[in-house]
C-alpha cells in the first residue's frame, strides 16, 4: 500500500496465536512419545503396579486353564489376578514353569475365608506360591521330588510395615525347577489388618537375566502398592 508521500508502507505480519499455540502443542506431544509405563490397577482393592510398556499381559485364559482360576474384577467377586511378561511370547509358564529368560510378574489379590483368617501368618504369604519358610521347605522335602524344586537359596527376607494396618514381607530367593537353570524370584506380599485379603506380586527370571535387568525388575517390584482405608 502507498502512503500519501508515495513511499510503500511495509505491513507487519499478523501472528495468529491460536494456530501457533496449537502447532507448538502438537510438536510437544510428538516429542514426548508414548508413556513408558503400563499402569496395572485394581481400584476395588486399591492395589497398583506399573510395568514397562514393552511387557505384555499374559492371556487371562492361560490363568484360567493352568491355575484353575477365573480372574475377577476384584476380591469382592473372587480372585483378582494378572500376569505380565517381557518375553516376545507372553506365557504363564515364565512364572510357574521351568525357566524364564526374560522378566515376568504375577500380581494377585486373594480373599481369605473368615474361618481361615486366624491361621494366616507372614509365612502364609511367603509360601503362597513357592515354599520359602523353613517349615514349608521341610514339608516339601518329606514329599520327595514331586515338586520339582531343588537348590533353594534365600537371598533376602524383610518384614514390611507400610502402615494403615498393612503388614507384609519381601522375599528374594532362588530355586531350580525340574533341574533347570537357577531362577530368581522376587516376591512382595501383604495382609490387611483383619487378614481378610492377601496381596502378592511375584517377579521372576533366570540368574543371568536378573543380573542384566535388575534395575528394571526393581522398578516394577517397588511400584507394587496396597492401600487400606477410605
Amino acid at each position: 500500500m502507498a502512503g500519501r508521500t508515495g513511499r510503500r508502507v511495509r505491513r507487519r505480519p499478523v501472528l495468529r496465536w491460536p494456530m501457533v499455540v496449537a502447532a507448538l502443542a502438537l510438536a510437544l506431544v510428538a516429542g514426548c512419545g508414548a508413556p513408558s509405563w503400563t499402569y496395572v490397577t485394581n481400584s476395588g482393592d486399591r492395589t497398583y503396579l506399573k510395568v514397562p510398556n514393552s511387557w505384555k499381559q499374559v492371556d487371562p485364559g492361560q490363568l484360567a486353564t493352568q491355575l484353575g482360576v477365573q480372574p475377577a474384577e476384584d476380591s469382592s467377586e473372587g480372585v483378582w489376578i494378572e500376569a505380565y511378561d517381557s518375553d516376545a511370547q507372553p506365557s504363564l509358564n515364565h512364572i510357574i514353569g521351568e525357566s524364564a529368560e526374560s522378566p515376568a510378574i504375577l500380581v494377585t489379590v486373594q480373599p481369605i475365608p473368615e474361618e481361615s483368617r486366624g491361621q494366616v501368618s507372614l509365612d502364609t504369604v511367603r509360601d503362597f506360591i513357592y515354599p520359602v519358610s523353613e517349615s514349608a521347605r521341610q514339608s516339601m522335602q518329606l514329599g520327595g521330588s514331586a515338586s520339582g524344586l531343588t537348590g533353594f537359596t534365600l537371598l533376602g527376607d524383610e518384614v514390611l510395615t507400610p502402615g494403615d494396618g498393612i503388614r507384609g514381607v519381601h522375599s528374594v530367593f532362588s530355586y531350580r525347577v525340574n533341574n533347570g537353570e537357577p531362577q530368581i524370584f522376587d516376591q512382595t506380599g501383604y495382609l490387611n489388618d483383619d487378614a481378610s485379603k492377601l496381596y502378592l506380586a511375584l517377579a521372576r527370571c533366570s540368574v543371568d537375566c536378573f543380573e542384566k535387568r535388575q534395575s528394571e525388575i526393581d522398578d516394577v517390584v517397588s511400584s507394587f502398592t496396597v492401600r487400606e482405608g477410605p
